[in-house]
């Protein structure tokens, strides 16, 4: 059954979810079953696409999913944006091989984070390190019963806040500057 305040369509042509979602942009989604799970602006969300698009789903009752639809760029017109590509023979074989693929309007913070803690790592160990930031010091989300707990990504005052050692457990070689603050 469809619970409208629960769920949405999202009517999109022209994307590929699990090449958007997994092509280390973002390090919070897990694969499921054929669905997609992570969090987006303090929400928990699961995603799968359709014939007639992408289904979101959240533990929580939404009124305007345009958070949602901002976040995965389900509003830009792809063939437009191909159009603007050069017409080379590089171009036109990256475009048909990554057809689909979105770009994520990421918030700003998790992004320049997730970005620091990349250097030198593969994005098994990203999707590690920024897994266990969430559940260490990220803000515990509601999730529909039957799934696993979800975490939002900590804030930058949060993360500031911790011990070069409780960043360390988090699997950090190191813990960059930006992440801890000045000790007097």
């Amino acid at each position: 059954m469809f619970d409208s305040a629960r769920q949405h369509l999202f009517r999109v042509r022209d994307y590929d979810l699990a090449a958007t979602l997994a092509s280390g942009q973002a390090f919070c989604w897990r694969e499921r079953e054929g669905q997609w799970e992570g969090v987006v602006s303090g929400h928990w969300v699961q995603l799968h696409q359709t014939d007639d698009g992408i289904v979101a789903q959240t533990a929580t009752a939404v009124t305007d999913w345009d958070w949602l639809a901002d976040y995965l760029q389900t509003e830009i017109d792809l063939a437009s944006v191909l159009l603007s590509f050069p017409d080379d023979e590089p171009m036109r074989i990256a475009t048909t091989v990554c057809r689909g693929l979105r770009l994520l309007r990421q918030e700003p913070w998790e992004c320049l984070a997730s970005f620091i803690l990349s250097s030198t790592k593969q994005i098994v160990q990203i999707q590690q390190i920024v897994a266990l930031l969430c559940e260490r010091f990220g803000e515990t989300l509601l999730v529909p019963s039957g799934h696993e707990p979800a975490f939002a990504f900590p804030s930058a005052n949060r993360l500031a806040a911790c011990a070069e050692s409780d960043l360390r457990g988090c699997k950090m070689v190191s813990a960059p500057r930006i992440f801890c603050a000045p000790r007097r």
